[in-house]
C-alpha cells in the first residue's frame, strides 16, 4: 500500500467524521439557542436573508477546516482536528446530559432532534478516526524510516498494506465491542438493580461506597498502566 492510498484513508475518515459531527452539532438545542441570538441581535436583520443557508455554510466551513489540517499530515493536525470534532459535538453531549449545567447559564431546555443512538454512533466515529489518524501518521513516519535505511519500496508497501489491515480489523473490533457495551448495560443494569432490591437493607446501603471505591481502583489501575506503559 503506497502513502498516497493511506493519505487518500486518513482523508476519507477523516471527512466522514467531521461531517457528521457537523450535521450534529446544527440539530443541538445550543446551536438553535445560539441561531437565535443572533437573530435577535442586532445584525440579525442583516443576516436574515441568508439564515436559511447558515447551516450549509457551517457544515462547509467545518469540512474546509477539516481539510487544511489533513494536508498538514502531522499528528498536532490531527490533534487539532480532534478537538474541532469533539468542540461540535459538545452540544449534543450537552443535549443528553444529566447535568446540564449550561442550561443555568442560557436557560437552556434540551430539545434535541437526534436520538440517544445517532449521538453515540457519531462519537464512537469520532474516536475511531481519531485512533486511526493517529496510527496512519504512524505508518507513515515508519516508511520514512525504513526508506532512509534503504528499504526497497516495494518491501515497505508490503508491511504498510499488512499494518492498515491490522489496524483495521483492530479498530472494527473495538467498535463493535463497545457497540455492543452500549446495547446490553441498559439490560444489565435492570438486572443488578434487581439484584441489589434481593438484598439485605444494610448490604444496598453500602452498595455506592463499594462501586466508588472499586471505580476508583480501577482508574487508579488504569492510569499506573498507562504510565508504565509510556515510559
Amino acid at each position: 500500500m503506497r502513502e498516497n492510498v493511506i493519505r487518500s484513508v486518513e482523508l476519507g475518515v477523516a471527512l466522514a467524521a467531521c461531517y457528521m459531527a457537523a450535521v450534529t452539532m446544527v440539530q443541538t438545542t445550543l446551536y438553535d439557542k445560539i441561531i437565535n441570538m443572533i437573530t435577535d441581535s442586532f445584525i440579525g436583520p442583516i443576516l436574515e436573508p441568508y439564515m436559511p443557508y447558515f447551516n450549509l455554510a457551517v457544515i462547509v466551513l467545518a469540512l474546509a477546516l477539516c481539510f487544511m489540517l489533513w494536508r498538514k499530515g502531522d499528528i498536532e493536525s490531527f490533534g487539532r482536528l480532534f478537538s474541532l470534532n469533539m468542540l461540535m459535538f459538545f452540544p449534543a453531549v450537552l443535549d443528553f446530559s444529566t447535568f446540564n449545567w449550561v442550561s443555568l447559564i442560557l436557560d437552556l431546555m434540551p430539545s434535541p432532534r437526534v436520538t440517544d443512538l445517532w449521538v453515540f454512533s457519531v462519537g464512537l466515529l469520532l474516536q475511531v478516526t481519531y485512533l486511526m489518524l493517529r496510527y496512519t501518521y504512524r505508518f507513515r513516519e515508519e516508511r520514512v524510516e525504513l526508506l532512509s535505511r534503504g528499504a526497497l519500496e516495494e518491501d515497505i508497501n508490503q508491511v504498510s498494506r499488512g499494518q492498515m489491515g491490522y489496524l483495521t480489523l483492530i479498530v472494527s473490533a473495538t467498535a463493535a465491542t463497545t457497540a455492543f457495551i452500549y446495547v446490553v448495560v441498559p439490560y444489565l443494569n435492570e438486572y443488578l438493580q434487581q439484584l441489589l432490591n434481593s438484598l439485605p437493607y444494610f448490604i444496598r446501603s453500602k452498595a455506592p461506597v463499594f462501586v466508588g471505591i472499586i471505580v476508583i481502583l480501577g482508574i487508579a489501575t488504569s492510569l499506573i498502566l498507562y504510565l508504565r506503559s509510556s515510559e
